[in-house]
Parts: structure tokens; C-alpha cells; sequence
């Protein structure tokens, strides 16, 4: 577990920030803070800044007001701390890589393009394949996985590059059961691990077995915290409107 760059700051720091696509702002004076050590659930309704919010995180969007600040440094000069695994649908699965070959790529921020790999970064690689029971896939092309293992083997390559910050975008959907259950333990063996995850969700039944923190999201923030506390009936009716929430609290 690596140590904070700056001694009792949050993993993660959000101070008064705003996203627009075209002027429309996606977010508005959006503030919160997070510790390491916690698997976070991103929930709202379609449209209410989910996606916005980790491309933000992930410095693929500038904020118009506000600021992002990891372990207490400007986003900027926290890259290698950070790992966004896009929506599945977003990745090019055809390009050729192996297993092995797309975990050895979370090492090349320390290697550098040309540098040649040490006992260290082979270690590193080793270990991330064995955290997420990947070694017997390791040979495998990408494309040749199921999408829980692609999912995993991208958790593997963040693993190997040292990254602080999992930003995850609704990596549960399409997953079958097993995979899912394979994908949320993954989720828990970086949590203990200290590493902080922010997760967008959409199945609200499973949030309190996935997610010790919740944030509930409508443009704003509606709420931040405890999962059950969070999305209480007040907040979720707030978030999502009342047609909406008790239809989605019958399915669960």
C-alpha cells in the first residue's frame, strides 16, 4: 500500500466543480472527499453525470470551475496514480495484445517506452496476473476472453502500474452471474489492498452487497456516504423522482 503523498489527505478530493458538454452543464458545484480503502458506488439517473464525473476524475474532461485533487496533489501530475477503465463497449477489443502484453503495459510509466524491463516490473506483472487469476490466461489474445475476464485483466494492468484511484465505468454491465461474482471479488481484493475504486452502477438492489460508500447523483449531488444511508428512500426519491424509484424499488 503506498503511502500519501500529502499525510492525511483524501485519496480523493472534489472542490466545487463544474462539467458542461456545449454549455449545458453535466455538473454542477459538485464537492466531496474520499479515504482509500473504499469501494464506491456511482448511482442516478441516466444522464445525471456518472460518466461525466470519472472522465472528470480521470482528466478527460476540464472542469469550467473547481478542482480534482489526488493524495492532496493537482490532477495534472497524479496520472500514474489514477486507472479509468471505460464502458466495455468503448474499448477496441481486436487490437492484438496478449494478457501478459496488456498488464505489462501498466509498467511502462516506470520503464518508459524504450527502457528495458527489470526484475522489479516482471515481479510486479507476475503478481497483478496472480491477484486476478489470470496466469492461466496470460498467452491469451484479449479478444479471445469473456467480458468478466477482459473486465479483470484490466484491474490487473492498473495493479501492475501502482495506480491509487480505480475509476470504473458500469463494469458489471453485459457480465453473466459468474463473472460478476469474479469481477465484485476482484473489486474487494483492491479495496483491502487500500486502493479507492469509484464505481457507476445502475442496479440498485445490489448496491449495499457491492459498495461500502455510495454517492447519489442527479447533475448535483444528492447525497454522499454510507451505502444504505445514502440511498434511502428521501434521497433515491429525490435523485430519481418518484415514478421512477418505486418502480425501481420493486426489483429489489
Amino acid at each position: 500500500m503506498s503511502t500519501p503523498h500529502h499525510e492525511g489527505e483524501p485519496m480523493l478530493r472534489i472542490e466545487d466543480l463544474t462539467v458542461s458538454y456545449h454549455r449545458v452543464p453535466a455538473i454542477h458545484h459538485l464537492s466531496l472527499s474520499l479515504g482509500s480503502g473504499h469501494c464506491v458506488g456511482l448511482f442516478g439517473p441516466n444522464g445525471a453525470g456518472k460518466s461525466t464525473l470519472l472522465k472528470s476524475v480521470a482528466a478527460l474532461l476540464k472542469p469550467e470551475t473547481g478542482r480534482i485533487l489526488i493524495e492532496g496533489i493537482a490532477l495534472d501530475q497524479a496520472a500514474s496514480l489514477i486507472a479509468y477503465l471505460p464502458q466495455r463497449e468503448s474499448v477496441d477489443w481486436d487490437f492484438p495484445v496478449t494478457v501478459r502484453g496488456l498488464v505489462e503495459m501498466g509498467r511502462y510509466h516506470q520503464v518508459g517506452l524504450v527502457g528495458s524491463f527489470s526484475q522489479r516490473d516482471q515481479t510486479a506483472v507476475e503478481e497483478a496476473l496472480e491477484l486476478f487469476n489470470l496466469t492461466p490466461l496470460a498467452c491469451r489474445q484479449i479478444k479471445e476472453l469473456s467480458g468478466g475476464q477482459q473486465q479483470r485483466a484490466f484491474l490487473a494492468r492498473a495493479w501492475a502500474q501502482e495506480a491509487d484511484l480505480y475509476l470504473l465505468d458500469e463494469p458489471f454491465g453485459g457480465l453473466d452471474r459468474t463473472s460478476a461474482a469474479a469481477l465484485s471479488s476482484a473489486l474487494r481484493t483492491l479495496c483491502d489492498g487500500g486502493k479507492l475504486l469509484l464505481v457507476s452502477h445502475h442496479a440498485l438492489a445490489e448496491a449495499e452487497s457491492l459498495f461500502d460508500t455510495a454517492i447519489l447523483l442527479n447533475g448535483e449531488l444528492v447525497a454522499c456516504g454510507p451505502t444504505s444511508e445514502t440511498l434511502s428512500p428521501q434521497n433515491l426519491e429525490c435523485a430519481y423522482g418518484t415514478a421512477i424509484y418505486s418502480g425501481a424499488h420493486h426489483h429489489s
